[in-house]
């Protein structure tokens, strides 16, 4: 695993060459994203959204009262093209001045593959399947676990699906509640690998269940882009005070069965699980950033270190301005150049949540490190 400045200049290079790419295409870096074009996601409701960023609060419609068809070139999706094909994006305005989200490298690797109209013939391509909100967790800043399960069925979707989705699909996204633990994951992995066995898969996991050789054979029959664990502290009392009904001895124990079967996976000539940690920084956790990457780094595993911001109660942006200020001073104090890097996702919301005088300190500071607005987010999913 790369976590070195090598690796920092060559995500900056990687940032560049999408910026280059969006030229060609005569777009410019802060006036496109590509999602709109290639994603629909499935919530446990039934409703249909496009970007995991707005997660539910931008939902484009809902199986209740369309088909995915109908929502794939509907008057809310083809709004949100709109936008970006006229290079002012409204909807995202916010997300791509703080996260720089539209240069995502993995993303934008669907790039050459987009269909640049408003409306679209070419299938859809990512599919992120919410299918239930059923979690053996309660984790304090999710509602997942609270939403329905078993919305999804042969009418509004498996029969549809088998010929206008399925087949075309170049990536999946699972997500929701645990999907390990969910029945409707494992019928979805049966279902696309008998019909496109190029399709890559991501999944978001808890890690909170024992790897056994049911799911050892199921995921044998998929190409795996990446697993993200979902873990917020390797502290056992931060952890079950963020992950309630959770023990953070058993996924860590789930993490080495998982190490090892992916060791199994490359000597059969499959591809490598690519595990990433996701460390969700919010208030309970804020000052443990380095020892999660430290973690990762000893396990050969990527972090992927992301910031809440909802529900605001959990966010660092409800601190007062002088404890924000405190916390990226301790961030600029005591994270080393590549912790900077793998945490800039929740140090730039807090400096552009600062009056302008402070803003401008700490961006200089970000820029004297080449931290500056070529920086692309280390990784999307």
């Amino acid at each position: 695993m790369k976590t070195n400045i090598n690796y920092i200049d060559e995500k900056l290079n990687e940032a560049k060459n999408i910026i280059n790419e969006f030229e060609k295409f005569g777009f410019q870096k802060n006036g496109f994203c590509l999602v709109p074009f290639t994603t629909i996601i499935l919530e446990p409701n039934g409703n249909v959204g496009v970007c995991r960023l707005h997660g539910t609060d931008k939902a484009i419609g809902s199986l209740n009262n369309n088909t995915i068809e109908e929502i794939w070139n509907g008057t809310h999706l083809k709004k949100w093209r709109r936008e970006f094909l006229d290079g002012k994006p409204e909807i995202c305005k916010n997300q791509i001045k703080n996260k720089n989200c539209n240069l995502c490298i993995e993303n934008n690797k669907l790039l050459n593959s987009v269909e640049f109209n408003e409306t679209q013939t070419t299938p859809i391509q990512k599919l992120t399947a919410n299918f239930n909100g059923f979690c053996n967790l309660k984790c304090i800043m999710c509602d997942v676990w609270t939403l329905p399960n078993g919305y999804y069925n042969e009418q509004n979707f498996w029969g549809p699906a088998r010929t206008t989705i399925f087949p075309f699909l170049k990536e999946i996204d699972m997500l929701s509640g645990e999907p390990f633990l969910q029945a409707d994951t494992y019928k979805l992995i049966k279902e696309v690998s008998r019909v496109n066995t190029k399709c890559k898969w991501s999944i978001t996991t808890n890690a909170h269940w024992k790897l056994n050789q049911s799911i050892k054979g199921h995921l044998d029959l998929i190409d795996i882009k990446n697993l993200i664990i979902s873990i917020d502290s390797v502290n056992t009392n931060t952890y079950s005070n963020i992950r309630k009904g959770g023990k953070l001895d058993v996924v860590l124990k789930n993490v080495e069965h998982l190490l090892d079967y992916q060791e199994q996976r490359l000597k059969n000539n499959k591809s490598s699980l690519n595990i990433y940690v996701n460390f969700l920084v919010q208030k309970e956790n804020w000052n443990e950033i380095s020892d999660m990457i430290q973690y990762c780094i000893s396990n050969e595993i990527m972090p992927f270190i992301s910031f809440c911001e909802r529900p605001e109660e959990y966010s660092l942006l409800d601190y007062d301005e002088k404890l924000r200020i405190e916390i990226l001073e301790f961030y600029f104090s005591n994270l080393t150049k590549v912790e900077l890097f793998f945490s800039l996702r929740v140090i730039r919301p807090l400096i552009f949540s600062l009056p302008a005088i402070f803003k401008a300190d700490f961006l200089t500071r970000l820029n004297d490190m080449s931290f500056n607005d070529t920086y692309l987010p280390v990784v999307n999913f």
